[in-house]
């Protein structure tokens, strides 16, 4: 009788091991399909031009006003950058703020991490500060209040500067300072680019890069608005002067090329 009782506790132990075996192969088929997700990056380039001619501080220009003008200042922030596949997945960079300051050439080249790997045919990227971070306190990095591009916190970040110098103002100077985040004075633009004849590939193995062309002179010759300095010389609080100033900014951006 008790060899029977021996041999039924042996028989039950096995059938709680193969139960217990056949859960775990259950569980190994069904991995998170994330675990096989690999990355890469991509650099994203601005050149900054005018009229189609280099862009450089202290170089006469001429604007479609016919007014000469040399610039000594232009600094905007790019944010909130995007891609997007054909099948309409969107992956969002992470702290996506970066302040382009043209004195300083590195700011205008800068490596973006971490991206999934596959085809992607759109960017989309804002011109400015989003709402929730023009409210969010003191901050660090590109959005450092020692930037000197803060206003205060009721009415938040300077998206563009933009100053130089021209005979056409009554004081020989011209200075853009937009901002303006909420409501009808909201400043921020958001550009986006189709990537149709050559999609941006990222994948662990490469490293591409995109080309965006600048033409600062969009400032002042956009598709839809004209900007004399001589009739507009200073902008320097929210409102509809810095919205047209922002929007032709805008405009200048186009994608030029991706490097594989």
């Amino acid at each position: 009788m008790k060899s029977l009782k021996n041999l039924g506790f042996i028989a039950l132990l096995s059938s709680v091991a193969l139960f217990t075996s056949c859960d775990d192969d259950s569980k190994d088929d069904t991995q998170d399909p994330s675990d096989n997700v690999t990355y890469g990056d991509f650099t994203f380039e601005i050149e900054h031009t005018f009229d189609g001619n280099a862009f450089a501080y202290n170089t006469e220009y001429t604007n479609g006003s016919g007014e000469k003008l040399e610039f000594n200042n232009l600094r905007y922030y790019i944010s909130n950058i995007k891609l997007e596949k054909v099948d309409g997945t969107v992956w969002s960079e992470e702290e996506s703020y970066h302040l382009i300051d043209h004195a300083v050439p590195s700011s205008s080249m800068f490596l973006i991490e971490d991206v999934p790997t596959g085809e992607y045919h759109k960017i989309s990227y804002m011109i400015g500060v989003d709402s929730a971070r023009n409210v969010a306190g003191a901050q660090e990095g590109a959005l450092s209040t020692s930037n000197n591009m803060f206003w205060s916190w009721n009415t938040g970040y300077i998206f563009i500067k933009a100053e130089g110098n021209s005979l056409a103002s009554s004081d020989s100077t011209f200075s853009y300072h937009v901002g303006g985040f909420g409501g009808p004075d909201a400043a921020q633009v958001t550009n986006s680019h189709h990537m149709h004849n050559h999609m941006l590939n990222i994948s662990p193995n490469a490293s591409p890069q995109m080309h965006i062309i600048t033409d600062v002179k969009k400032l002042f010759d956009g598709d839809h608005h004209t900007i004399s300095i001589a009739n507009l010389s200073r902008v320097r609080m929210p409102g509809d002067d810095a919205k047209m100033v922002s929007h032709n900014l805008a405009e200048a951006f186009i994608l030029d090329h991706i490097h594989d």
